[in-house]
């Protein structure tokens, strides 16, 4: 999908989307705060776009005015959504509530941290959590939108993919590391839990789950409190699997998705991580919330902290012990302790 807003003078909204079928009519949805949703197609016929090869009619443009949101010229709160997907096309900008500024947190653990997210997003016009969820082209278009200065954009993001992008287009880049042994924990305990209540979880038709849809039916059979039903699960683990749960983080500061994950990534990621803006790490969250707020204002609360599950903090440690975790983690057990050792020589410096 791409899209693009020529127009917001007030009075008049215009611009136009491709959906990720170009043969298709684009429908629309416009919000307004405390009234009704109102959902149009395309209303504009594109003809530049029809003969560049973007879109097969060209009826992709759209045109909002007073007639189609009465009194739209004094409203602050007006947004523009994709009908389908629910994907922001636009927002108005309101000084007064939205930063002035673009900020991208990348952050490889499957389960998000929904309420840091959504403190976030309220800071910014165009926010984007879960950016994991979209599509290669729609990412690449958020990230080189030119039409709006406040955007948010969080997820799984792939720095070999889309770090050029963040980077021409001036993204507060952060990413935020975490302990390779507590993630790989939380992620077989959320994956444990959705095994044996499919459908329950708010996350359970999350795309990144995708790829552990071989691993579900394994891991419902995995006792958690005996070393030995994990071990042998981990000894049993397909190479299509062990690939899945092969050091994420330098996977994804590291290497191309599609790539087997080799000790060589780890120098690749900490030159890649050389690149961002922030580079903080969850047990460290207040300096990192205090190196995003020097950098964008108070955008991160004082009182926000993130969300840990103690049985995966507990089971972290027990899986720290076994040799065939340290071997599917080894990459990132390096990348982690080459970044803590900078954060720890970072703070001898200032002292």
């Amino acid at each position: 999908m791409q899209f693009f807003i020529d127009i917001d003078n007030g009075s008049v909204i215009s611009g136009w989307l491709i959906p990720d079928n170009p043969g298709e009519t684009p429908e629309l949805v416009i919000k307004v705060a405390s009234r009704e949703d109102i959902q149009f197609k395309a209303n504009v016929l594109r003809t530049d776009l029809r003969d560049l090869g973007m879109h097969s009619t060209g009826l992709a443009g759209f045109h909002i005015d007073s007639f189609t949101v009465p009194e739209l010229g004094r409203l602050e709160d007006v947004s523009v959504v994709e009908a389908d997907s629910g994907i922001t096309i636009y927002r108005r900008f309101n000084p007064e509530k939205h930063k002035d500024g673009k900020l991208l947190i990348a952050d490889s653990s499957l389960l998000p941290q929904m309420k840091l997210m959504r403190a976030l997003s309220h800071r910014f016009a165009m926010s984007y959590p879960l950016s994991e969820r979209l599509s290669l082209e729609t990412l690449s278009g958020i990230l080189s939108l030119r039409f709006s200065n406040s955007i948010f954009v969080s997820g799984s993001l792939n720095w070999m993919r889309y770090g050029a992008l963040a980077l021409e287009q001036d993204f507060v880049s952060c990413a935020l590391l975490r302990d390779p042994f507590d993630e790989l924990a939380e992620k077989l305990l959320f994956l444990w839990h959705l095994a044996k209540n499919p459908g329950k979880s708010p996350l359970s038709s999350h795309a990144a789950l995708s790829s552990y849809s071989e691993v579900l039916p394994k891991i419902a059979a995995v006792d958690f409190s005996d070393d030995k039903s994990l071990l042998m699960a981990f000894r049993t683990m397909s190479p299509s699997i062990r690939k899945v749960f092969r050091s994420p983080m330098t996977r994804l500061y590291g290497s191309l998705p599609e790539e087997d994950i080799q000790r060589r990534n780890v120098s690749v990621a900490l030159d890649n991580l050389a690149q961002f803006s922030i580079v903080g790490s969850r047990e460290q969250f207040e300096q990192f919330a205090g190196m995003v707020n020097a950098r964008l204002g108070n955008i991160i609360p004082p009182s926000q902290t993130l969300d840990e599950l103690q049985a995966a903090l507990e089971l972290g440690k027990r899986l720290s012990t076994m040799g065939l975790v340290l071997d599917l983690l080894d990459e990132d057990v390096a990348l982690y302790s080459f970044a803590k050792e900078a954060w720890k020589n970072a703070e001898n410096a200032d002292v």
